[in-house]
């Protein structure tokens, strides 16, 4: 009885397992073994991107998430404010660079390592950082679509 009971237990989480590990992205750092994405090429080709700034509740703009145009990944999410022209990006890094110390461009990919996008991301140096590799929550939706929700 002991067995039995031992054997659907171990069935029940290998199935619980296995159809949890699928669902999700991250969004990571860039390792050597990347085809690193500078911030500076990202500004230059601005207007190759769907580009969206996110801003925690009560906050001032913190993070911008760019979106490739060409290509048939898409990012979506709440709590992300599109930017629609160079001023609007222009003066949202104006802000982010003002108020936070140091900013990093990160990969953000789907759940079989595929590149949805890149998320330039600032922190507070005061913060202790252990550096999960996620500070967002990413989703998949479809084959194509991630649902990148709001960091901390």
């Amino acid at each position: 009885m002991r067995t039995l009971k031992f054997i659907c237990l171990l069935v029940i989480g290998f199935a619980f397992i296995m159809g949890c590990s699928g669902d999700y992205g991250i969004v990571k750092r860039q390792t050597a073994a990347d085809n690193k994405m500078t911030f500076a090429e990202l500004l230059e080709n601005w207007e190759a991107y769907h580009i969206y700034y996110g801003k925690p509740s009560f906050s001032l703009p913190k993070n911008i998430m760019f979106d490739p145009k060409n290509n048939e990944t898409r990012l979506v999410g709440d709590g992300w404010h599109k930017i629609e022209d160079q001023q609007t990006l222009s003066e949202t890094i104006s802000v982010i660079q003002a108020h936070w110390d140091q900013h990093e461009v990160m990969i953000i990919e789907g759940p079989d390592k595929r590149l949805f996008g890149y998320m330039y991301c600032s922190w507070d140096p005061g913060v202790q950082r252990s550096w999960t590799p996620s500070i967002y929550d990413v989703r998949v939706v479809d084959e194509h679509t991630v649902h990148v929700f709001q960091g901390v």
